[in-house]
């Protein structure tokens, strides 16, 4: 049915990047307008170098501009209540629109108060819900940040400090709303979150992963691609069949289909959990409890924590093998929006616990180390484009700093070999003008 010819392959991609980069990106420009502004460039100058950056800038900022938390937040009610709001009240709000609870005083923020809260500060501590004030038990003076934070600035923020949620308000102190680790992920765009995974699963940084030969050809809503003939695997190349174990899964938290809520709750407090995997009698995986389950379906629900953790639970929740596509499994959280996924081998025995929050702060931080690592091209760039501008100095150190961390991201993190290297050993194919047809 056709012939692949790798040079019009490679002709094709080559054109569709040139027209991909013809593009206008707002981002790309600001931020090259920025750098010639920085070293004091107009008019001719300021052209030739935007000329330089702009498609660089344009590869490192994705084609796209990030979206802010205040378009993201647009049309949604903030999730407030006063201090002396009762637990019960909260949790009911709290449930109704799936968010922390942000206490709101005399229109200021004065807390924050989440669902891992209510399940270690609250049931946990078997405290009165209806007669104790959210104000005893919040997290008081919350940081914010503001609404015209980008949502990858966000995730930044959020794996700088360890946050799950960022309160989000104006510089009057007006309250906007909150986002979580979730909301930032997939607003951040399909290729955006792809990207960020793809990049840190590319890394290099000496871990092991632990490869199963569980459930081959299984995966999240995925097929297998062998075909008898032996021919070129499709679409599906070797970077979507990485397996679930790159994202190293944590060990998961057990517990029994025979504990009560409170027991459950109160060993994940015990052991700053957020979720626990459910065991059957028969030892196979029964269900899972999340720290939002205990809001929704145990405190708005007014269900007694004595209860059996089986009738709060979800049964049979979707899982993954260690040998799963991870990228596969990720696209399932994500449009599905969970935060966690078990992780079980071919008998569907327990093996680990995925937790996007946990997957997106080793990405970043896997970046962030490359990045640290000393990168010669991006150098190079850099202080050519100070050297086009005159700059000397603290104005050239200013601008490899500003410019550094994203050459180096262009430059995919390693400098590109010269001709001089592929060429060095290999004999040249040279005659003479009077050589014949036959010898040549």
């Amino acid at each position: 049915v056709g012939l692949l010819d790798i040079a019009k392959c490679l002709n094709d991609a080559i054109s569709k990047l040139e027209r991909s980069n013809d593009q206008s990106n707002s981002a790309a420009e600001d931020a090259v307008k920025q750098v010639a502004n920085l070293q004091g460039a107009g008019g001719a100058q300021a052209a030739a170098l935007q000329a330089l950056l702009g498609p660089l800038m344009s590869q490192a900022f994705g084609g796209q501009q990030s979206p802010t938390l205040r378009s993201i937040l647009a049309g949604k009610p903030a999730t407030m209540v006063s201090p002396d709001t009762s637990l019960r009240d909260a949790g009911e709000i709290m449930a109704d629109r799936r968010k922390a609870a942000l206490v709101v005083d005399d229109g200021e923020l004065v807390g924050i108060f989440g669902f891992k809260d209510m399940m270690t500060r609250a049931i946990a501590k078997e405290l009165p819900l209806s007669e104790t004030a959210i104000s005893s038990v919040m997290t008081p003076e919350p940081e914010s940040v503001s609404p015209d934070m980008t949502v990858l600035e966000a995730l930044q923020t959020m794996h700088d400090h360890k946050f799950l949620t960022l309160p989000v308000c104006e510089s009057d102190g007006t309250v906007v709303g909150i986002v979580d680790v979730m909301d930032c992920i997939y607003n951040s765009s399909k290729d955006g979150w792809r990207s960020l995974f793809d990049s840190a699963m590319e890394i290099d940084d000496g871990t092991a992963s632990i490869h199963s030969g569980a459930s081959v050809g299984r995966s999240v809503g995925g097929r297998s691609s062998v075909s008898a003939r032996g021919s070129v695997k499709s679409a599906k190349s070797t970077k979507d069949e990485r397996p679930v174990s790159k994202l190293r899964p944590k060990k998961p938290l057990l517990s029994s289909v025979d504990d009560t809520v409170l027991a459950v709750t109160q060993k994940l407090a015990r052991k700053r959990g957020d979720a626990s995997l459910v065991i059957g009698s028969s030892g196979g995986l029964a269900g899972i409890i999340t720290d939002t389950d205990i809001t929704r379906r145990v405190v708005a629900k007014d269900v007694d924590p004595h209860y059996s953790i089986a009738k709060v639970m979800t049964p049979n929740p979707t899982c993954v093998s260690m040998s799963d596509p991870a990228m596969e499994a990720l696209a399932t959280m994500v449009e599905n929006h969970f935060r966690h996924l078990p992780v079980v081998d071919s008998k569907g025995s327990v093996v680990g616990l995925l937790d996007i929050a946990k997957c997106l702060n080793d990405a970043i931080s896997k970046l962030e180390r490359s990045n640290d690592q000393s990168n010669s091209a991006a150098e190079d760039a850099v202080k050519q484009v100070a050297n086009l501008q005159g700059a000397g100095g603290a104005q050239a150190a200013a601008l490899q700093a500003l410019l550094g961390p994203l050459m180096s991201q262009a430059f995919g993190g390693q400098q590109s070999p010269t001709l001089r290297s592929i060429l060095a050993g290999k004999p040249a194919t040279m005659v003479s003008p009077d050589t014949s047809l036959r010898d040549a």
